[in-house]
């Protein structure tokens, strides 16, 4: 059965002349498309299409939270289904940079990528997803709230990969030479004696200079009592209004299409801003007033290198940490949340690095990271043992676990670490099983 799954899965990622092919047509969003290729095929019933099913679900559930800038390496077996989300929390006005590669032996695999938002007591909406055959994508953030990102491999593909996401600015600085330092009042702020609101951010600089379109589209314009010489700019693709006012004056009339950078008029202490230094007023309309700082700010810096070795992706590695063991955290980083801490000597399967940590997963399924200088590898053995006959080498460090032997004889094994009330050895022949710890 699983070598007539897996010769469907293949056709399924030949391309669009494969016998799945018309199922793959649409790019909107890959995954959906892939899922219902799977369902056509019949492969969503069995073992192993539901495994991988579920473990697109599963990491929905459990995100890594994850902190801009942000990088991290991992790796997927191509055996065993595999899927990881991080959550991120992003605000109104940025804009979501996702750089992703993935490396597999196989040159039909790919790597789905796909974002959500988290919605009160509402299933994660996905909102954009890496289209076919790239490895860039952004996002401009409409609210202010919780994303998942989400990566997951074809079924029976896996691979290296490494993902690096930052926020950006999501518009040009409306006053050029100048940035974020420039804005001394900032949205929401009491005007009046608390009458009214400030809906925008206040720009200084001298009398005179020049202020630019930051988006393409239709700019009008105008006076009124508290703006003075304003400009309203309509921008047509997202269906909002960019404001500018107090402008000495202006450098378009009438209704006019610009481009991002033309110039719309210039600094000044027009309306209500005669007793003031010169400034721009810029607001943002969005179905009411929006803070525009957030589309302002700079850019986040790159992500920082990965300082954990990744040659140990995939691979065992045990506790060395002594004075009580190591910390199990939330994230890379050593504010992150911590879990609890790790005893020396218990073994973690490492599925990924960023920082100086790895992300590991326990071997009852639990999932943090841990300081990379707090483990070494499995591959060397702690002691070597003998296992005595009638002995269990089973799949996992649980009674209920599958058995994968029955030693009918004593057997020479070495020690790479343990867990609760097994330990991990290896055979002479090279196969890993945990045995019961003898009192």
């Amino acid at each position: 059965m699983r070598t007539v799954l897996v010769a469907l899965l293949v056709c399924a990622g030949c391309g669009r002349d494969g016998p799945l092919g018309g199922l793959f047509r649409l790019e909107e969003h890959p995954y959906e498309q892939y899922l219902a290729g799977l369902r056509a095929a019949g492969l969503d019933s069995t073992a192993m299409g539901r495994d991988w099913i579920g473990a697109g679900e599963s990491a929905l559930v459990r995100p890594v939270p994850a902190r801009q800038p942000f990088r991290e390496t991992g790796y997927f077996p191509p055996h065993a289904a595999g899927a990881v989300a991080y959550q991120l929390e992003l605000r109104r006005g940025r804009r979501l940079a996702i750089t992703v590669t993935f490396n597999t032996s196989s040159s039909e695999g790919r790597l789905f990528v796909d974002l959500f938002r988290l919605d009160d007591e509402e299933p994660p909406v996905r909102v954009a997803s890496l289209p076919a055959d790239t490895t860039t994508m952004s996002y401009d953030v409409r609210r202010d709230g919780t994303y998942l990102l989400r990566l997951q491999p074809e079924l029976l593909r896996g691979g290296r990969w490494t993902v690096e996401e930052r926020t950006q600015a999501s518009l040009g600085f409306p006053v050029p030479g100048f940035g974020v330092p420039a804005i001394r009042s900032r949205f929401g702020v009491d005007r009046d004696a608390g009458r009214r609101r400030h809906h925008g951010v206040d720009i200084f600089a001298p009398r005179g200079t020049p202020v630019v379109a930051v988006v393409e589209g239709y700019a009008q314009s105008g006076t009124n009592e508290l703006g003075g010489n304003v400009v309203w700019l309509h921008d047509g693709v997202r269906g909002r209004t960019l404001y500018y006012a107090h402008l000495d004056r202006w450098a378009v009339e009438g209704n006019v299409q610009v481009q991002p950078g033309d110039t719309l008029g210039y600094v000044g202490t027009t309306g209500n801003a005669r007793t003031t230094p010169p400034h721009l007023h810029f607001g943002i309309y969005d179905d009411g007033p929006v803070d525009p700082e957030p589309f302002l700010l700079p850019d986040d810096p790159a992500p920082a290198r990965i300082a954990a070795p990744v040659e140990r992706l995939n691979e065992w590695v045990r506790v060395t940490a002594a004075r009580g063991g190591a910390l199990l955290r939330a994230g890379p980083h050593r504010g992150a949340d911590t879990l609890f801490r790790l005893q020396q000597g218990w073994v973690a399967r490492v599925s990924g690095a960023s920082l100086g940590a790895f992300r590991v997963t326990l071997p009852d399924r639990t999932v943090g990271y841990v300081d990379a200088a707090d483990v070494t590898s499995a591959e060397h053995p702690v002691r070597r043992a003998r296992l005595e006959p009638g002995s269990v080498l089973a799949e996992g460090p649980d009674g209920a676990a599958p058995a994968i032997e029955v030693i009918d004889g004593a057997v020479g094994a070495e020690v790479l670490g343990r867990f609760g009330g097994f330990e991990l050895v290896r055979l002479s022949d090279a196969r890993l099983g945990w045995v019961a710890i003898r009192p």
